[in-house]
């Protein structure tokens, strides 16, 4: 029997980014010539074709004799319980580069661009979207407890995910900007799209696009210094290859495809879950009491834009749009004390929990 302890549940505010004014990689204010010919080569070079995920699971580092201890296991528990529905691959940098090598060898500058970068963390963000582009499924980091077995977690009705996104940070808060550099931002720990997903496509013209164009910035930053500073100073990987980069592309990705079909994030328990003076009870106009939705803090939605943090912030459940499902926080990143409110140790493999905020959480990034 599956134990969960009866503990408060409170908004995330995990994720550590650090503070990145609006604007230093807005995409309406840098060159375009790069960005717009790299992604129109991916897309005719790698044609898209929709359809479901492929059923496999991507984990990668330096070399095997490098990786931490402390990780065996958690990625010995990705490959074990998802079989034999999904494939585990490890690869070493070797390995990713040899395929990379391949699949990218009519996109040169795609590769040029990651040849460059000066820094190991650098190079390992953008390497995750290029893997996945290349063969599919579901990237997650090495150091990511699995929580829920792959086949159990949310599937569209109606129907292929073809994209799977997590939401990380969700500060709702008139200080959010002193603590985020992203009003929300979507996590990079683990993400799944179909090969040649367009969304990947569109993001690695935008990294390569800034790579290229900013080698003399970028050569000349003391990279372990600012991967290691984290405050309004320094820019680390979330400035162009990490959530920050990716949430921006992400959301301009949503906000210029004409979707068939899209549904906005429940927030009915929020009274409940995301308590506040915002979100009690007031009176309507006949008098009666009624449920009162908290306040969203943020900056206002540029004009014409159908999606931004707004339609995302407080979910409780997955938001639909077309074959993009983002799952709500909980999911990638579990509870600010998972382990008061989950033994630790314990897993749900068998599906036990199906009902509420906590059925969603599948996975978080764990120290090691």
């Amino acid at each position: 029997m599956f134990l969960v302890k009866p503990v408060f549940l409170a908004v995330l505010t995990l994720g550590l980014l650090v503070v990145i004014p609006f604007g230093c990689i807005n995409s309406e204010s840098s060159p375009r010539s790069l960005f717009t010919s790299t992604e129109n080569k991916l897309l005719k070079h790698s044609p898209y074709t929709s359809g479901p995920i492929e059923s496999s699971i991507w984990q990668f580092w330096d070399k095997d004799e490098h990786v931490p201890e402390e990780a065996r296991p958690l990625m010995e528990r990705w490959q074990s319980v998802n079989s034999p529905q999904y494939t585990y691959n490890y690869l070493t940098l070797y390995g990713v580069e040899s395929k990379l090598g391949y699949c990218f060898k009519d996109v040169p500058e795609v590769l040029k661009a990651l040849d460059s970068l000066p820094h190991f963390q650098l190079k390992y963000e953008f390497m995750k979207y290029l893997l996945i582009y290349c063969e599919g499924g579901i990237y997650a980091d090495i150091n990511t407890d699995l929580f829920k077995p792959v086949r159990h977690w949310f599937k569209q009705p109606m129907v292929d995910t073809e994209l799977l996104v997590g939401v990380q940070s969700d500060h709702n808060a008139d200080n959010w900007h002193e603590l985020y550099n992203r009003r929300l931002t979507f996590g990079t720990n683990i993400f799944a799209a179909k090969q040649y997903h367009p969304f990947l496509a569109k993001l690695i013209g935008r990294i390569t696009d800034y790579i290229l164009k900013s080698q003399k910035q970028i050569q000349a930053a003391d990279w372990k210094k600012r991967l290691e500073t984290l405050d309004v100073a320094s820019e680390p990987v979330g400035s162009f290859t990490g959530p920050s980069m990716f949430t921006d592309v992400l959301l301009e990705y949503l906000n210029t495809k004409d979707w068939k079909f899209y549904f906005n994030t429940a927030r009915e328990e929020q009274v409940f879950l995301f308590p506040s003076s915002d979100s009690a009870t007031r009176k309507d106009s006949t008098g009666r009491t009624v449920k009162q939705g908290p306040t969203i803090h943020g900056p206002p939605n540029s004009e014409g834009h159908t999606f931004s943090y707004r339609f995302f912030t407080m979910a409780v459940e997955p938001a639909q749009i077309d074959s993009t499902v983002v799952l709500p926080q909980i999911s990638f990143n579990g509870l600010i004390e998972t382990e008061k409110v989950i033994p630790k140790d314990q897993h749900d493999d068998d599906d036990e929990i199906t009902r509420g905020y906590l059925s969603y959480y599948y996975a978080r990034s764990i120290n090691i």
